[in-house]
């Protein structure tokens, strides 16, 4: 009804309206049908039961509905479907009748068990399967409800399948592509895929058939931009007209600019180095303890984020402010202290040590800090720059003494600190084995109530923090920017959902 109206009133305007005014307002609206995005980086796929990058789930959002959705407050809705949690191990779900995917399949339960099987076969090789690993069992139940029970209790459940793991796409098209699925991807949300041309641009176009309505734009293009520079230079041409990644010392002259709205909000993720626990030097826990007594993190926060964001002592941001602890400061940044550690240790010479970083200016600026920092405190480092593209493969591989680690986090603590720290973790980069962390956070993903949750995680904080496997630095903020006359809602995970985003 709404965008009937809403054409009726536009027809009653537009022939009130003198002929030499229509023109460019006519031309506005043809341009206002697209809106193009400067993105840090281009997928690597557009499947979400293989994406590994953050820098995919902007695209995937637009691509791909969840079956539920968290909500600028981290607050979890129905999506394609409503809950009920009967108990700590039984989710039932229904879904909203008659739902398609793009191509004209039935998102219906088999469906969403097709899903969940892919997901959690191990031959597929899927990150979600770590992410899914308490689930027992996905039962159909009718033609839109089914019931998904649970090993043991698993509090970041709903929280997880309101994202990537909750991603459906369509089976049919998974069995017709093969491996062209990776590029065509078929899902049910907002948009629909049109073409990709790799590092280039990414073309999708409204999905009339959405469960929420039509979008309000028609076409999104999604353009990588990797320089920082260039892509702002972009938003101020209006070549694109949203950027993700705005570089934190622009963030003072950007909000003066009249054409530019720039929005900024706490985020999920920490920015730290992982240390490896594995091999010299720092297979020596008094030696880690040591490097991250000779940080000081609030340099950092101010040479390379210019204030924004704030300093981070372990993984759960103030974001989540149930199970943040402001008070937590396991650690004094002192040379001399970190000196007299490496003294007690029995080093009496100059430890050589490399840090590991991406080739971005922040990201080096932050490494030649840690530098000066670690080289007054008696270590010897080197900076090593390598692309963006082999980071996962140098961390994975454990080919580094500290690398940069960097998270764009969760809604839930849990998907701060399990796969990072506890004895199997997938993100556990740094080698770090600690049975008193991994029972801490296995409890805590299991307990029920909020309160024993934060407790626990504040004990694993204090044991992390003893250890010493990561060095964390920063909690950084959300920093994004549009043209003044685009609406949109910024998330705290810094995922653009696009679905409600129009032109003024």
């Amino acid at each position: 009804m709404s965008t009937t109206l809403s054409r009726r009133s536009l027809i009653a305007a537009l022939a009130a309206t003198p002929a030499a005014a229509l023109a460019p307002r006519l031309s506005w609206a043809q341009a206002a049908r697209t809106l193009t995005i400067g993105v840090v980086s281009d997928p690597v796929t557009l499947d979400p039961a293989m994406m590994a990058s953050f820098f995919e789930l902007s695209v995937q959002f637009n691509i791909h509905e969840p079956l539920v959705h968290v909500t600028p407050e981290m607050k979890i809705e129905p999506g394609l479907a409503s809950v009920e949690n009967p108990d700590p191990l039984t989710y039932r779900f229904t879904l909203k009748p008659n739902l398609t995917f793009h191509d004209g399949t039935a998102l219906d339960a088999a469906a969403v068990k097709a899903n969940f099987d892919r997901m959690m076969d191990p031959a597929l090789g899927s990150p979600r399967r770590s992410e899914l690993a308490p689930v027992d069992s996905v039962e159909v139940t009718g033609p839109t409800t089914f019931t998904i029970k649970l090993k043991t209790p698993y509090a970041p459940f709903l929280q997880v399948i309101a994202i990537r793991a909750g991603m459906m796409v369509s089976p049919t098209a998974v069995k017709t592509l093969g491996a062209d699925f990776a590029t065509k991807a078929v899902g049910a949300g907002p948009y629909k895929v049109v073409s990709w041309t790799k590092n280039s641009e990414l073309v999708l176009e409204r999905f009339d058939g959405y469960w929420r309505g039509k979008a309000p734009i028609e076409r999104l293009v999604f353009r990588p931009i990797a320089d920082e520079t260039v892509r702002l230079a972009n938003l101020r041409s209006n070549t694109v007209q949203l950027v993700d990644a705005v570089p934190a010392q622009t963030v003072a002259a950007l909000s003066r600019e009249a054409n530019i709205t720039l929005k900024q909000s706490p985020g999920l993720g920490f920015n730290a180095f992982s240390l490896n626990c594995t091999r010299a030097p720092f297979d020596n826990p008094a030696v880690r303890r040591a490097f991250v007594t000779a940080i000081d993190p609030q340099t950092v926060l101010r040479a390379v984020y210019f204030g924004t964001g704030s300093v981070a002592a372990g993984a759960i941001p103030p974001s989540i402010a149930w199970a943040y602890d402001p008070k937590f400061a396991p650690y004094k940044p002192s040379a001399d202290a970190a000196k007299k550690l490496l003294a007690d240790a029995g080093i009496t010479s100059a430890v050589p040590v490399s840090i590991t970083v991406t080739n971005s200016p922040a990201q080096v600026r932050t490494a030649e800090i840690l530098q000066a920092q670690a080289n007054q405190a008696g270590f010897k480092v080197e900076v090593k720059q390598i692309d963006a593209t082999s980071l996962i493969t140098v961390l994975r591989q454990k080919d580094f003494d500290l690398c940069m680690s960097p998270w764009s986090g969760r809604t839930d603590p849990d998907g701060n600190m399990y796969n990072y720290f506890t004895k199997t973790g997938p993100n556990n980069f740094a080698g770090y084995q600690s049975d008193k962390v991994t029972d801490l956070l296995e409890k805590a993903r299991s307990a029920t109530a909020e309160g024993d949750r934060a407790k626990l995680y504040r004990e694993a904080e204090a044991a992390i923090a003893q250890d010493a496997p990561m060095l964390f630095l920063a909690f950084p903020a959300t920093l994004q920017a549009s043209a003044k006359g685009l609406d949109w809602v910024q998330y705290p995970d810094g995922a653009f959902r696009l679905q409600f985003a129009r032109f003024a």
